[in-house]
C-alpha cells in the first residue's frame, strides 16, 4: 500500500520537477529522494516521470497521481486539523486565499479573529480569483474570498460578503501620455467628466492607455466586459498582478487604471479618483469546500466573517 510519505515525496518533484529542489524542500538527501521515486513506480508498475540530463517531466500516468494525492494529503491535513480540534479548545491551521482588493479590510478581519481565536494558524496567500478556486478545488486552500463563485458548480459552497464599485485612477494633475486630443482636453478641463469629483464614462477609456491585470483577474474581467459593453476597445500598455504598481505607473501619468475604491484611496502614490458611469461593481464572497467535511477551525472562521464582515468595509449586496 502506497504510503502517505510516499505521496509527499511525489507531490515535492512533481511540482518542483527537479529532483535536487525537491530534496532540499523536504530536507532529505537527493539520492534518498530518487530511491524513494523509483521503488513508488516499482510499487504502481508505472513510470511517473520522464527524465534526462537536462529535465524532469510528469508522464500521463503522474499527472494523474499528482491529481489524486494533491487531494489525499489535504484530506490527510484536514483529519489532523480537525481531531486537534475536537482535542480541546478551537484549534488547527486555515490556508486563506485573498483576492487584492481585500487586503486591508482582510487584514484588520484577521487581526481580530486570530485574537478571539489563539490556537488556529493562519497562512494567508494572496491570489487571483482563478487561483482561489483551483487551489480550493485541489485541496490546496481551506477558504478563499473569491471575487466570483463559478456557476454550476457544485462542489464549492460560498457566502456574499458585499460589494464595490471600481473607480478610475488617473494622475493627479495630468492626463495619461498617449491619450487621443479628446481625452487631453477632458483631462485637463473644469467641469467635464474627468474634472475632480465629476465622473467618466466607460466609453471614454477606449481613448486612454489603461493598466490591466493578470489572467484570472475579475477585475479585468469586469473592464474588459463593459468596455466591449459600450463599443469601445480597450489600450492596455501594463499587464502587473499588483494594484500597487497599477498605481505607480498611474501617479506618473503612464496609463489609468480601474480598482476598487478600498484599494484607490488607500495612502501611496498621488493619484486622482473618479467615479464611473454606469458604476461597476466587484462582488467577493467567502468561498469554502462543498464536498470536504470542514474542520472546527474553518467553522469559527466562517461564522466569524458572518458575524463581523462589516471589518471588510464593504456595502450590501444590492
Amino acid at each position: 500500500m502506497i504510503s502517505s510519505r510516499q505521496l509527499e515525496y511525489f507531490q515535492a518533484v512533481a511540482r518542483e520537477l527537479h529532483f535536487t529542489r525537491a530534496a532540499g524542500a523536504l530536507r532529505i538527501a537527493q539520492p534518498a529522494l530518487s530511491q524513494q521515486i523509483r521503488k513508488l513506480e516499482r510499487q504502481l508498475g508505472v513510470v511517473l516521470f520522464e527524465r534526462d540530463n537536462h529535465r524532469v517531466a510528469l508522464t500521463e500516468a503522474g499527472s494523474a497521481l499528482l491529481e489524486r494525492a494533491d487531494r489525499i494529503l489535504s484530506d490527510l491535513g484536514a483529519v489532523e486539523d480537525e481531531m486537534r480540534g475536537w482535542a480541546g479548545g478551537t484549534r488547527g491551521r486555515i490556508r486563506l486565499g485573498v483576492a487584492r482588493g481585500l487586503i486591508s479590510g482582510m487584514s484588520r478581519l484577521l487581526a481580530e479573529f486570530c485574537t478571539a481565536y489563539p490556537g488556529i494558524e493562519m497562512r494567508f496567500r494572496e491570489m487571483t480569483t482563478g487561483e482561489m478556486v483551483e487551489g480550493l478545488l485541489a485541496g490546496q486552500l481551506d477558504v478563499a474570498t473569491v471575487a466570483e463563485v463559478p456557476q454550476n458548480e457544485p462542489r464549492l459552497a460560498a457566502r456574499p460578503l458585499g460589494e464595490e464599485p471600481l473607480v478610475l485612477i488617473v494622475a493627479p494633475d495630468a492626463p495619461p501620455r498617449h491619450a487621443t486630443p479628446a481625452a487631453l482636453t477632458d483631462a485637463a478641463s473644469p467641469g467635464t467628466a474627468f474634472a475632480p469629483g465629476g465622473q467618466a464614462r466607460v466609453a471614454e477609456l477606449g481613448d486612454l492607455d489603461l493598466v490591466t491585470y493578470a489572467a484570472g483577474s475579475v477585475v479585468r474581467e469586469v473592464v474588459a466586459g463593459a468596455l466591449a459593453d459600450a463599443g469601445v476597445s480597450g489600450r492596455f500598455r501594463f499587464e502587473t498582478r499588483d494594484y500597487g504598481t497599477a498605481r505607480s505607473l498611474v501617479s506618473v501619468g503612464l496609463a489609468a487604471a480601474v480598482l476598487p475604491r478600498s484599494v484607490a484611496t488607500e495612502p501611496g502614490p498621488p493619484v486622482r479618483v473618479i467615479d464611473l458611469e454606469p458604476v461597476l461593481t466587484w462582488r467577493p464572497s467567502l468561498a469554502w469546500s462543498a464536498v470536504r467535511v470542514p474542520t472546527p477551525a474553518l467553522k469559527a472562521f466562517v461564522e466569524f466573517v458572518a458575524e463581523h464582515g462589516d471589518i471588510l468595509g464593504l456595502s450590501p449586496r444590492g
